[in-house]
């Protein structure tokens, strides 16, 4: 493979926030990314995502189909008190999601 090409794979990001926003698409990845709507389920939103004590919460958001170079993109984006982690979304995919570490 070129430096120049991207790599391909399956791998999946879920966002419920500014990655959702096609500006900040195109800023961070270059071009607007395709998703749907998906959810993560046992989390909250308060006042950041995070597991909730109640199993029946939701966060709803979106899933990005994503290759590695749009991860490390991302991860550069993201605060350095955030870590990416993978979680199992409603719709049963294994997505990355950007978790605040305490």
């Amino acid at each position: 493979m070129h430096a120049h090409q991207m790599s391909i794979t399956e791998q999946y990001l879920f966002a419920c926030g500014d990655f959702q926003q096609t500006e900040v698409q195109e800023r961070i990845f270059g071009r607007r990314l395709a998703g749907t709507p998906d959810a993560l389920v046992g989390f909250c939103r308060e006042p950041f995502v995070r597991p909730s004590v109640n199993s029946n919460d939701r966060v709803e958001g979106m899933v990005f189909g994503v290759t590695d170079a749009d991860l490390a993109a991302a991860d550069a984006n993201e605060p350095p008190n955030y870590r990416r982690s993978r979680i199992e979304t409603a719709s049963g995919l294994l997505a990355w999601v950007y978790l605040r570490q305490n």
